[in-house]
């Protein structure tokens, strides 16, 4: 051969190795194949020479599809060619870039407002009792999304249509039941305990429920299958139909606002979960994905009491924001596991892991926190309360840091704490200052904090 031809191949493999840092890793059983070429087989200048030493050690097209799974004889060959061969592949450092923030998951935060705003502003066109059965069904809703979540990647490569169209009936029902055991208070109580009481209150109360529950429900499995279009498409008409209420307040239009938003949500959500899937739709199955709920009820909860204290307004951009903290959770998940691809070190891992998850918290909260203390402050009469900055960043830390935990099975220990907190807020007296619920806050945060350090030290958390 040719010092000239020599040349010429020496310089495909520096080149071929150089531009080896940059590829995926060799599949598992190819890798087994790369172990068993010889060490001056790495030294070959084309594909097809790989693929003569490959048919030569009985590495036939149908052993490499058979017992390794490759798709062919000249794919195996590319690939350990690229690579360099001769196990090559267990040595290299790869080069992983870092994960990019997911900014199109944003976008969802406004989305979460559509079917609650339409729900409120029907049921205050219907009464005090109508309103409660919406406080009862938002708060329902609040947690049973999260079954709907649960019930949807329990399949993750399929839609699990009968049992989504379960729980979205089973929801249905139960804001229906809840809804009318809400409203039946604002009956005639002389009525009630002679046992003549009117139905009106019950049947609103029931109506309204069930229509909320279930357009919460809907727009669970929207939004869990990606459906912003549809989901769009759904929530609009019943929006416009509740913002008409405003100027033209009548009961009947009330009653078609409230049809729209029952059959718009429900024809959507049946259409997107047309595929069975193999998930049954029976208790035994469903049954699992009802602990996610407890969580959901527990923050529901204290976001109602909370709402009561500071007002709607004040507490706004938390609702905004939902696709924001959802981003930052999957961000920070993305950041672990690419942080355990590149460290073998355990200690190195938790510390690092730590900081993230430290980091991702603080950054949120210190968001949302100046967003509440600038809003405010603007020329925009919104009537948010603008010293509470500091209490909506301690809160905001709370929910991420929950959310973080709930994907790592830490349900229990945070649906206690939640309790406890709203349990704390309810004995307050309304008159407590704002000072009080910071400190409340910041108990929680702080132990929440501690349950996630405790969490990365746990090498499942980097998954």
């Amino acid at each position: 051969m040719s010092d000239g031809a020599v040349s010429v191949g020496q310089q495909a493999i520096h080149a071929r190795r150089a531009s080896s840092r940059f590829l995926p890793p060799l599949p598992d059983k190819l890798r087994e194949v790369d172990l068993t070429l010889a060490a001056e087989r790495g030294r070959v200048v084309d594909a097809e020479e790989i693929a003569a030493y490959l048919e030569a050690d009985g590495l036939s097209d149908e052993v490499l599809r058979g017992r390794y799974g490759t798709p062919g004889l000249f794919d195996a060959a590319e690939q350990l060619y690229c690579q360099g061969g001769t196990g090559g592949d267990l040595h290299r450092r790869f080069v992983t870039p870092p994960p990019v923030f997911p900014w199109s998951r944003v976008l969802r935060g406004p989305l979460y407002l559509l079917p609650g705003l339409s729900g409120l502003l029907i049921a205050r066109a219907l009464g005090p009792a109508a309103t409660d059965a919406f406080v009862y069904a938002a708060v329902f809703g609040w947690g049973w999304t999260t079954t709907i979540a649960s019930v949807r990647y329990a399949e993750p490569f399929g839609v699990p249509g009968r049992a989504m169209r379960a729980v979205l009936l089973v929801g249905s029902v139960a804001g229906m039941v809840g809804g009318a055991l809400v409203a039946a208070r604002h009956g005639d109580v002389a009525g009630a305990l002679s046992g003549t009481l009117s139905g009106h209150s019950v049947t609103v109360g029931a109506v309204v429920g069930g229509v909320v529950a279930l357009s919460s429900a809907a727009a669970g499995i929207l939004l869990s299958l990606h459906r912003t279009g549809p989901y769009l498409l759904a929530f609009a008409s019943p929006l416009l139909a509740a913002l008409a209420l405003l100027a033209v307040p009548s009961a009947g239009a009330a009653g078609a606002a409230l049809l729209l938003l029952a059959v718009m949500p429900l024809l959507s959500a049946l259409h997107a979960t047309r595929p069975a899937g193999t998930l049954a739709p029976r208790w035994t199955t469903l049954r699992r994905h009802v602990p996610p709920a407890l969580l959901g009820w527990t923050l529901a909860m204290t976001f109602v009491l909370l709402t009561g204290r500071l007002g709607a307004w004040t507490l706004l951009p938390l609702v905004l924001a939902t696709g924001l903290l959802e981003g930052a959770v999957w961000h920070i998940q993305e950041r672990l596991q690419r942080l355990a691809r590149l460290h073998v070190n355990l200690r190195r891992l938790r510390r690092r892991g730590a900081r993230i998850v430290v980091l991702g918290t603080v950054s949120y909260a210190a968001g949302l926190a100046a967003w509440a203390f600038v809003v405010p402050r603007l020329a925009l009469s919104i009537p948010a309360l603008p010293e509470a900055w500091a209490f909506l960043g301690l809160y905001a830390g709370a929910l991420l840091l929950s959310a973080w935990l709930a994907n790592h099975g830490r349900l229990a220990v945070l649906a206690s704490l939640w309790a406890i907190c709203g349990v704390v807020l309810y004995a307050l007296p309304p008159t407590a200052p704002l000072a009080a619920l910071s400190t409340v806050m910041t108990v929680l945060t702080a132990a929440l904090t501690a349950l996630a350090l405790h969490a990365t030290h746990d090498p499942r958390s980097y998954r």
